[in-house]
């Protein structure tokens, strides 16, 4: 049964709809892929080089023993947001002569063959080869293989067995997400010493290669339940038949206090609470505000201006950009609509303000606990939420206009690339390394403090003038009005 399964699965990749995306986007998913190769292995065989300038003196397999749980950390995280389910068209060979068993398995297997799982060897092998057979003999290094190999694939049924459950339980998730940013953040600052932990079962390894087997024999229950669940739901009336199901709702009776914009922010809100493709913006501004624990440990951070700009903008403008960016393309399924009364657009577009303002606030007051790094990193963070609050928050409404691709809000991957045109990926560039290059030129020509009070101006002019700005924007929504509604129909 399984060459049929491999030949129908060979034909589905073929004819699958992903070969007739836009030329650019494959452009942007191939490069991305030959990027990070490119990087990993580059990392992989540059490895001693980086434990050198970081960690002097120290060994480098015991260092990797340690730092290697933190990758799988980070890769289990990233996977909830990026990795997909393997998808079979079931309903067909449930007709055929092919024991559901098979079916589950043949899915399961499939998923292995994801990008994710190739990452980790880009820098496994490299370092493995370079360094460990000076130190070990062949029968130890193969049984620590087998041990990283059984780790990494355990990593992977984990995910997509959460991630197929998630749907139904959205907190699984965000329990993972704080769970595994806890454990991050207490590891990092030896509060909890799981690195070392880690690292000494893999060291153990290497003495007694015999224990690389257990990883992999922890993988064969959770293989075993992934068929299974797939399994109890291979029914033709699986998804047909009516289940009762328990719906979170929130009103947000509170926003009615805010007049006209109170009920265009309910709206607002009720679409980042109720749809998966805009919950996946809200996560990536939740991993954001952690950034600062990976950018500020540097001891000389608060000499190095340029990254202080970067987290900052990234740090308090989160939403503005990962959200944003796609405005108004969240309303595309109603926009015709909105263009049928006076106020519609308006009230949207200052609604989307409010929130953008709201979000920079609060992320700027959560940003407080990097004072810890030092008191500089607060004020710069305030400078970047002013500049935030008054330039990037119209730019973003302003390249808005230019939106043409509708987004479909009951799609929840975070690989879904509807939505994404030339004017997002444009978007990205300006409103990341515009400000950078701006700093820069300043920093250059003059000093930091007068770049730092350039940013701090042009936020507060932003605000000043916030009328007159959402005047020309609004101009800018009623020019392409009849493109945007054409594009959003396609």
């Amino acid at each position: 049964m399984k060459p049929i399964l491999l030949t129908l699965n060979r034909k589905s990749f073929a004819r699958s709809a992903y070969w007739k995306k836009s030329k650019g986007i494959k452009f942007v998913i191939i490069f991305f892929g030959i990027y990070f190769s490119i990087a990993f292995l580059s990392v992989g065989f540059t490895l001693p080089t980086i434990f050198d300038r970081f960690f002097p003196g120290e060994n480098y397999v015991d260092l990797f023993n340690q730092l290697f749980w933190m990758y799988l950390l980070i890769s289990a995280l990233l996977r909830q947001l990026i990795q997909e389910i393997p998808v079979v068209d079931v309903i067909p060979l449930l007709t055929m002569p092919i024991k559901k068993k098979k079916i589950s398995q043949f899915v399961v297997n499939k998923s292995f063959l994801n990008f994710f799982n190739l990452l980790p060897w880009y820098i496994v092998i490299p370092f493995m080869f370079k360094e460990l057979p000076g130190q070990y003999d062949s029968i130890n290094i193969g049984g620590w293989f087998i041990c990283i190999l059984g780790l990494v694939c355990m990593d992977h049924l984990v995910a997509i067995l959460v991630k197929r459950s998630a749907p139904s339980r959205q907190q699984i998730i965000m329990l993972l997400y704080v769970v595994g940013i806890s454990l991050f953040v207490l590891s990092i600052y030896s509060i909890l010493p799981i690195a070392q932990w880690f690292g000494y079962y893999l060291s153990l390894v290497l003495a007694y290669p015999i224990l690389g087997i257990l990883p992999v024999l922890a993988c064969i229950p959770i293989y075993l339940f992934n068929i299974k669940s797939i399994n109890e739901n291979l029914y033709l009336d699986s998804g047909i038949l009516p289940t009762e199901k328990k719906q979170n709702t929130y009103d947000f009776a509170w926003t009615t206090k805010l007049g006209n914009i109170g009920t265009y922010l309910a709206l607002e809100l009720k679409l980042i609470t109720r749809n998966k493709r805009a919950k996946t913006a809200l996560f990536s501004v939740i991993i954001l505000l952690f950034y600062g624990f990976v950018i500020y440990r540097n001891n000389n951070i608060n000499e190095q201006d340029f990254l202080l700009v970067i987290a900052g903008l990234m740090i308090t403008g989160g939403f503005s950009i990962s959200y944003g960016q796609f405005t108004p393309a969240w309303h595309s399924q109603y926009y015709p609509f909105l263009m049928t009364r006076n106020v519609g657009i308006k009230e949207m577009l200052n609604t989307q303000y409010f929130l953008f303002m709201i979000s920079t606030i609060g992320a700027y007051i959560i940003s407080t606990i990097y004072m810890i790094y030092g008191t500089k990193i607060l004020m710069v963070n305030a400078v970047m939420a002013l500049f935030n609050i008054g330039f990037t928050s119209h730019l973003v409404l302003w390249m808005g206009s230019f939106s043409s691709k509708p987004i479909d809000l009951s799609q929840s991957s975070f690989m879904n690339y509807q939505g994404t045109g030339a004017s997002q990926w444009i978007m990205g560039f300006v409103i990341i390394l515009g400000p950078l290059l701006l700093f820069f030129l300043l920093k250059y020509l003059f000093s930091a403090l007068i770049a730092y009070a350039c940013f701090s101006a042009i936020g507060a002019l932003g605000i000043v003038f916030h009328n007159s700005i959402m005047t020309y924007i609004l101009k800018k929504y009623s020019e392409n009005k009849h493109r945007m509604l054409f594009d959003y129909k396609q």
